[in-house]
C-alpha cells in the first residue's frame, strides 16, 4: 500500500466504499464493517534501534581488523555509527523496510480483534459478521470473522480478500483494492448465509477510520 501517513482517501472514496458494503450486505444475512488505520500499528523506533545496536557492535570491529584503533576511538566509533544508523533507518520511508512483515501482521492482527469487539460486530444475530481492517501504513490488511462464518470461510477466504486489497494498494489504488476486497467478503457471506426475509442491516455500512 501507498506509505503516505494520514488517509489518502478522498471522501468520494468514504462515498463508494459504503455502497460497496450496502451492495454486499444486500446479498447476505451478513455483515461487514471496514476500519482503516491511518498511523503504524507497529513500534516505528524498535527494529531500527535494533538494526542501529547491530551496525555499532560489528561494524567498527570489522574495521579494527585492518586498522587497530585506540579503545575510547574505537567507543565512539560505535556512539557515532548507533546514532547515525538510528536516525537514518527511523524515517517513514525505511522503518518498515526493517520491521518484519509478521511484526506488522501480528500488530495488525491485534487492533483488528480489539476494533472487532469495540464496533459490537461480535453481536450481530447469527454471529456472522466480517471485519476487514487495512493498516495503510503498515501496508498489510486483516480480516476477523465471527465464529459462525469463519468456520465456514477459514483462512483461506480471509487470505483472498487480503490479496485484493494489498494489491490494490499496490498500484496506488486503495479505494478501489478495498472495495475488491468487498466484494469478495460479501461472495463469501452469499455462499454460506444468504438474505433471510427478515434481513436487517445490524451493523454502519461507513468506513471507520482510526
Amino acid at each position: 500500500m501507498r506509505p503516505e501517513v494520514g488517509s489518502p482517501l478522498a471522501n468520494s472514496d468514504h462515498q463508494r466504499i459504503g455502497e460497496a458494503i450496502a451492495a454486499a450486505e444486500r446479498n447476505t444475512a451478513g455483515e461487514i464493517r471496514v476500519v482503516v488505520a491511518t498511523q503504524p500499528l507497529t513500534n516505528t523506533h524498535i527494529y531500527p534501534v535494533l538494526w542501529a545496536a547491530l551496525a555499532a557492535l560489528t561494524l567498527p570491529w570489522l574495521f579494527v581488523l585492518f586498522r587497530p584503533l585506540p579503545v575510547i576511538a574505537l567507543f565512539a566509533a560505535q556512539i557515532v555509527l548507533f546514532a547515525l544508523v538510528a536516525l537514518v533507518l527511523a524515517r517513514p520511508s525505511l522503518w518498515r523496510a526493517v520491521t518484519p512483515r509478521k511484526a506488522r501482521e501480528l500488530a495488525a492482527r491485534e487492533v483488528a480483534l480489539m476494533q472487532f469487539l469495540a464496533l459490537g460486530i461480535h453481536e450481530t444475530r447469527d454471529r456472522t459478521g466480517v471485519l476487514i481492517l487495512v493498516a495503510l501504513a503498515d501496508r498489510v490488511a486483516e480480516v476477523v470473522g465471527d465464529q459462525k462464518i469463519h468456520g465456514c470461510v477459514g483462512h483461506e477466504g480471509w487470505r483472498v480478500v487480503c490479496t485484493h486489497i494489498v494489491e490494490g494498494g499496490r498500484s496506488g489504488r486503495i479505494a478501489d483494492g478495498i472495495i475488491a476486497g468487498i466484494g469478495e467478503t460479501g461472495r463469501l457471506l452469499a455462499e454460506h448465509f444468504p438474505p433471510r426475509p427478515d434481513n436487517a442491516n445490524e451493523l454502519p455500512d461507513h468506513l471507520v477510520i482510526v
